[in-house]
């Protein structure tokens, strides 16, 4: 009863004490001045009411609208016999959604984000409010706060915010964090919450990319967000490095989990449950190029997200970018990504096998003998020229395979899987912060498939698929 009863009275004092004045500066002038609101918040707050800025100093609000109608289509061998692809929602290629293999869902994730076919598509509403941090090396605080709502969320998905690995809300928190600027040395700038990974050539925001659909890299050889906390260092304008400590491989609960019964996983007591990331970036002396390296490693690995049971897993990461300065107003732009990750407890390594394809199969089918079962690996090429202010046209060509490493995202467990990827994209800025896009990409996909105990090579199967794209995405 005392504190309403201070309210009402700090309320009225300022009334009675302000009004008056505010009245008469309204009457001669018309209009109120700067100097009496800050009279009145002075009132407020010597009553002891806190005053709440409605518009703070240095926030930014920022995001985009991405739109796009997709349109795919098979190519040979998509449909024929012994190839049981499954068929996607919308009609499409079934290795947008997931590849059969003897029956079996096998997971292949060729797209991620595009993947409706003969459909128009809300892609992402995005909606981003930061306070960054200053220039001046000094004590300051922040924050960052990313929402995308849309299909693209169904892909954002967060054990922690969604319960599950997935998520069918439409709603997805990209990122949220506080950072602040500890000034010592060049300044330690420490973030903390949820961000985006460090690894990839290409990112979540769709404008952001050369190309409108993501790769295979970004699809399957990585994660994409984290929950924990990092440090960033520059050292000078040429070397940056970025070292922490996060819950897991999208993930915002702990990767810590028992082993199942009958699991190969070498960790089941729980332990540590926590993945160690981070990035080392070189700047070339012009600031016309640079080189990324980054990595995670997990000690007992990611259940659920990539392997079946716990185990070591680490993915290193490297990409460059480089625009020629022979090359006026740096319109030629060349990128190159390369991804190798590790799991240790997806197989058994072993002898090689006569495939076609490289080993495949599980251990009891080849005699308890899996070559090179831990890894995948992937390597892409970007070019992109802008031949006018408002043409731009950007390539990129991609190679993924996997060695039956229990990567879930991409082909069958015990299976060796291949993609070869090209894109070619067209981007037109004919109107202010409006980005059009006309996309073709084309992919050729082969799972192979166990091999007797007799020696018999199976080819496995293959799948080609085609897609065009038409996107717009207008940035604020």
């Amino acid at each position: 009863m005392k504190s309403i009863l201070k309210a009402f009275s700090a309320v009225a004092l300022s009334g009675a004490m302000v009004l008056p004045a505010l009245a008469q500066t309204a009457t001669a002038t018309g209009t109120t001045t700067a100097k009496d609101q800050k009279d009145l918040k002075k009132v407020i707050e010597d009553q002891g009411i806190n005053y709440v800025e409605t518009a703070q100093k240095g926030i930014t609000l920022s995001g985009y609208v991405d739109t796009s109608y997709t349109e795919q289509f098979a190519g040979a061998g998509q449909y024929a016999p012994a190839k049981p692809f499954a068929t996607n929602p919308g009609g499409g290629p079934g290795n947008t959604q997931g590849t059969i293999v003897n029956g079996t869902n096998a997971g292949s994730n060729i797209h991620q984000f595009d993947t409706s076919n003969n459909t128009f598509n809300v892609n992402a509403v995005k909606i981003a409010l930061e306070k960054a941090l200053p220039d001046k090396n000094e004590w300051a605080a922040g924050f960052r706060i990313d929402t995308i709502y849309g299909s693209d969320a169904k892909y954002l998905g967060d054990t922690a915010f969604n319960g599950t690995a997935g998520n069918t809300s439409g709603l997805a928190l990209e990122q949220a964090l506080v950072k602040f600027r500890i000034p010592i040395g060049n300044g330690l700038d420490i973030y903390m919450g949820k961000f985006v990974t460090f690894l990839g050539y290409e990112v979540i925001e769709s404008p952001a990319n050369l190309n409108f659909s993501r790769g295979l890299l970004f699809t399957n050889a990585i994660p994409l967000t984290h929950t924990g906390i990092y440090g960033d260092y520059k050292f000078n304008d040429t070397v940056e490095v970025k070292l922490g400590i996060v819950d897991g491989w999208n993930n915002s609960t702990s990767s810590s989990v028992a082993v199942p019964a009958g699991s190969t996983g070498i960790n089941d007591d729980g332990g540590f449950g926590k993945a160690i990331t981070g990035q080392i970036n070189v700047n070339a002396p012009g600031k016309n190029a640079n080189i990324t390296q980054s990595f995670i490693y997990s000690d007992q690995g990611e259940p659920g997200v990539v392997g079946v049971d716990n185990g070591p897993l680490v993915v290193y990461d490297i990409w460059g970018n480089w625009n020629p300065t022979f090359v006026k107003d740096s319109a030629l732009t060349l990128g190159l990504n390369a991804d190798l990750g590790y799991n240790g407890a997806s197989g058994y390594p072993g002898s090689p096998s006569p495939s076609a394809f490289g080993t495949v199969g599980a251990p009891t089918a080849l005699n308890g003998s899996i070559s090179d079962s831990n890894t995948w690996w992937g390597v892409a090429a970007y070019a992109s020229y802008k031949f006018t202010k408002v043409f731009t046209l950007s390539a990129r060509g991609e190679y993924l395979h996997e060695d039956a490493a229990w990567n879930p995202k991409f082909g069958a467990t015990d299976v060796i899987n291949d993609d070869f990827s090209e894109t070619l994209t067209a981007s037109f800025s004919i109107w202010d912060n409006l980005l059009t896009r006309l996309e073709y990409r084309y992919d050729h996909y082969t799972s192979g498939t166990i091999v007797g105990v007799s020696g018999a090579v199976d080819k496995g199967a293959f799948s080609n698929e085609n897609e065009i794209s038409l996107n717009a995405v207008y940035s604020f």
